[in-house]
């Protein structure tokens, strides 16, 4: 049987063709959620690189990479052929195949990573990997913009392949659990709704000797 993280080196593509086809990419806007949060808060990547994960039609990244003045922005899908036509309509930005749970980047290459509704397609067995993956090449900042329902996490059929799943749930826990970020901001859409209920998360990283300060036995005793 198909594993769903090669199902999506094809749907990446299908994905893509069925929502945006012959759209003008360059035109599309920020996402809302994305504007709320730099609104309501101060992000400092003055110069520095952007990481988003999944970038879809890389819309988001091509918006905060000017906005935050990054000077430099890289996006990631897994398939080829989504990776040709956005390097085609973003010449001034990086792509890279690769899926979120290994990604071919140095430990704290990027100032800020993005998720941006793509924690939801990730298999509960690639889960961790790939927000410990976002972790190590974040520097200081990481985004996660998702469904998540309030109290339990569900799963739901992938409407346009029913044999896989998207899974809802909140990030938070996992994030604040690890003990190397700080919740800086958290914005909810659609509070009331079990279905499209969404947050939007700023996390900013701990630094390493602060999260876990050195001890030793004598510390104890």
């Amino acid at each position: 049987m198909q594993e769903q993280p090669d199902f999506f080196v094809t749907e990446s593509y299908e994905y893509f063709r069925r929502n945006y086809g012959s759209t003008d990419l360059g035109s599309l806007p920020m996402i809302h959620f994305l504007e709320d949060l730099l609104a309501a808060t101060s992000i400092d990547v003055d110069g520095g690189a952007i990481l988003e994960l999944g970038c879809g039609a890389a819309n988001n990244l091509n918006h905060l990479v000017r906005r935050l003045g990054a000077g430099r922005g890289v996006g990631t899908e897994p398939s080829p052929d989504t990776i040709a036509i956005l390097t085609h309509a973003y010449p001034e930005l990086e792509f890279v195949e690769t899926f979120a749970h290994r990604l071919p980047f140095a430990s704290g290459e990027f100032d800020l990573v993005l998720f941006r509704s793509v924690l939801l397609w990730v298999h509960p067995d690639y889960l961790l990997q790939s927000i410990g993956e976002a972790l190590r090449v974040s520097s200081r900042y990481l985004i996660i913009n998702d469904f998540t329902p309030e109290g339990e996490s569900y799963s739901a059929k992938y409407r346009d392949h029913p044999r896989f799943r998207t899974y809802k749930r909140s990030y938070m826990p996992i994030l604040e659990a690890s003990g190397f970020v700080e919740t800086r901001r958290v914005l909810i859409h659609d509070a009331d709704s079990g279905w499209t209920r969404t947050e939007t998360v700023l996390y900013e990283k701990v630094l390493l000797d602060d999260a876990f300060p050195l001890r030793s036995s004598h510390d104890f005793k």
